[in-house]
């Protein structure tokens, strides 16, 4: 994920003539008011900020529109840019899941500066789950319609925060037992950005390097999980395993969710797929993938398949083999 600085567009009125004022006069006007368009695209943020302390560790709170940040981090542009920053990723939740309900209360985010902090508070607040959450390298963690993560770089810390914000929000809009391959899916999707300098995010989801270079990583090594292992596998399973096959994991549900959603167009599952996005957690995915469950006699179906069977394809061979064609193609990579 590179950081670059956008300008705004501006007009060469150098190269317009004096015999097309009619042209110039229509151009000025669409400048005019692509400029107003801009100019509402970048109206700034609201928020108020207040003196904050964790242990005696001095901090600051930051409260915008839907988010109360908390955080002991002291890195100034940082701060400066971290509210306009998840204010940005809330409206591109609300684009890619816009049936979920608006949240009734400021989701809670807590960015600590320093591991140690993140871990203590995480003892208390935690509990039991603490160890599993420990085991976490770099990141953070979302529960109960908080996230808790700690800082290391702008980026890097930005791309977990859209990451964790992501869970938080199907959270804290009351989407329940929403399989893991989507939920985690969904939140390596927004990982990869690309920041203006107002601070605002344009997400490019198929230019996250570090799910690419998993990917590429499990597909040399031959270490591609199965598909219906991805399917039934949660994060909390997956992050006791050896660090190769983690990184393995939130790469195929990354290009999972990229290949679902790629274009309409060309993709047989793309409308099956926004489908399932519309009634996520809803009592209707609950009642398509019940019934499924419940004509498994075998009991070979987890809550994972039967949601993907439900919208996507029963046909997972025939999946498996477009998803790996799509690999290639998006990798660039040879037949595997």
């Amino acid at each position: 994920m590179n950081e670059r600085t956008r300008h705004p567009p501006y007009l060469p009125f150098s190269k317009i003539g004096r015999s097309t004022t009619a042209l110039f006069a229509l151009v000025l006007f669409a400048w005019w008011a692509a400029g107003c368009q801009l100019n509402q695209r970048h109206e700034a943020v609201a928020f108020s900020t207040e003196a904050w302390k964790y242990k005696g560790v001095e901090g600051t709170k930051i409260v915008s529109d839907h988010y109360e940040i908390y955080t002991t981090c002291k890195r100034k542009p940082f701060l400066d840019a971290l509210p306009t920053f998840m204010e940005a990723c809330y409206l591109e939740y609300r684009r890619v899941l816009p049936t979920a309900a608006a949240p009734t209360e400021r989701m809670k985010t807590y960015v600590f500066l320093r591991r140690a902090e993140w871990s203590r508070f995480t003892e208390e607040f935690a509990g039991p789950r603490a160890a599993t959450y420990k085991q976490i390298r770099h990141g953070g963690y979302s529960e109960g319609g908080v996230t808790v993560s700690f800082y290391t770089n702008q980026a890097t810390t930005f791309s977990i925060l859209a990451h964790e914000g992501l869970h938080q929000y199907l959270e804290i809009t009351g989407r329940h037992l929403i399989p893991a391959w989507i939920n985690e899916g969904l939140a390596c999707y927004f990982e990869a950005f690309e920041i203006d300098f107002h601070n605002r995010p344009t997400f490019i989801p198929q230019n996250n390097s570090l799910r690419s270079a998993a990917m590429r990583e499990a597909l040399a090594n031959d270490a591609l999980i199965p598909l219906r292992e991805i399917l039934d596998t949660n994060a909390g399973i997956a992050v006791h395993k050896q660090s190769s096959h983690v990184r393995s994991y939130y790469a195929q549900e990354w290009s999972l969710v990229l290949f679902l959603l790629d274009s309409p167009l060309t993709n047989k599952y793309h409308a099956g797929f926004k489908l399932l996005l519309d009634e996520l957690g809803t009592e209707a995915m609950h009642r398509k993938a019940t019934a499924l469950l419940s004509a498994d006699t075998a009991g070979q179906l987890s809550l994972g398949e039967a949601v993907f069977r439900a919208y996507i394809t029963d046909r997972l061979d025939a999946f498996d083999a477009d998803y790996r064609a799509f690999l290639r193609k998006r990798l660039d990579l040879r037949e595997f």
